[in-house]
């Protein structure tokens, strides 16, 4: 197939590997496992074949040994601590509300830009956070409890799904400080972490309980084959362009829940994060005019 301009290939690739990683969050769910179960089997499968596809890529292959310094060490732990708390999120709270806090990754990674790249900071980043931090503060002030959702405090899934979004955006801003680091490969080996940190504190009594199938397609199919497209996507288009398709897993996930599990917010939780959607769909939108005129 032909395209009209790389631009437009890496914009594609990188659509089609958010549009794979939106069912992920269902699939956690079908499997009925608990968080450390669901933490080891998932942290091993996706970790193991993520490593195989760095050590297939020359590129990648000859900048393997950077994982193992102290820089890259750092970047598989805040990947880790991400994957850990995304997973806490899921089995204890509402599908919804962790994904529409995870969708401010971007703005946590443009403040660690700052801090870290000693980039300046706009005022459209600095109106964004706050009209999303608005957004999130509506989803967790929504008194209604989501329909069949587990549980749990909304204000734990809110945190969750925070530390989350802060260990995506550090995580992202650090291999950009770091453009040799294979970024496959350093979540590969966070997943590894999160494998571990599961077999350790499961009950092992329980390692065959719940859908072995549904965390497998999620661990085996869904994650790698979206996490390598969305790499493949940097090659070709904008960082700022993959963010805004990383937003279709913010849109699309809890559908899938709702469709299949019946798992539907309230009318303000829904409210709150089209907020967060809207405004960070613009700001990503505006991002070139900007760098343009600066």
């Amino acid at each position: 197939m032909k395209f009209k301009s790389e631009n437009t290939k890496g914009i594609l690739i990188a659509f089609l590997g958010a549009l794979l990683l939106t069912p992920d969050t269902l699939f956690m769910r079908l499997s009925e496992m608990d968080v450390w179960t669901m933490l080891f089997w998932r942290g091993f499968q996706m970790g193991i074949i993520l490593i195989f596809m760095t050590l297939c890529v020359k590129e990648f292959r000859n900048n393997f040994y950077l994982i193992f310094k102290k820089k890259g060490i750092f970047i598989v732990l805040v990947q880790a601590l991400g994957s850990v708390f995304f997973t806490l999120g899921i089995v204890n709270s509402s599908v919804a509300l962790i994904l529409f806090c995870i969708a401010t990754g971007p703005l946590f990674a443009a403040l660690f830009s700052v801090l870290i790249l000693k980039e300046k900071i706009n005022k459209a980043t600095v109106y964004a956070s706050l009209i999303s931090l608005l957004g999130i503060i509506i989803v967790v002030t929504d008194p209604k409890k989501v329909l069949n959702a587990p549980d749990s405090s909304i204000f734990f899934g809110a945190f969750c799904g925070l530390i989350t979004a802060i260990s995506l955006g550090l995580y992202f801003v650090l291999l950009r400080a770091n453009p040799k680091m294979p970024a496959l490969g350093t979540t590969g080996f966070g997943a590894i972490i999160t494998g571990i940190v599961g077999f350790l504190l499961m009950d092992l009594n329980n390692i065959l309980n719940g859908s072995i199938i549904a965390i497998s397609i999620s661990g085996i199919v869904i994650l790698p084959l979206s996490f390598a497209a969305l790499a493949l996507a940097t090659k070709y288009t904008i960082a700022t362009n993959i963010s805004l398709m990383m937003l279709l897993e913010t849109i699309i996930g809890p559908l899938w829940v709702a469709i299949f599990l019946n798992e539907i917010p309230g009318d303000q939780m829904i409210f709150g994060g089209m907020i967060v959607i809207f405004t960070l769909a613009i700001y990503f939108l505006n991002y070139e005019k900007r760098k343009l005129r600066t």
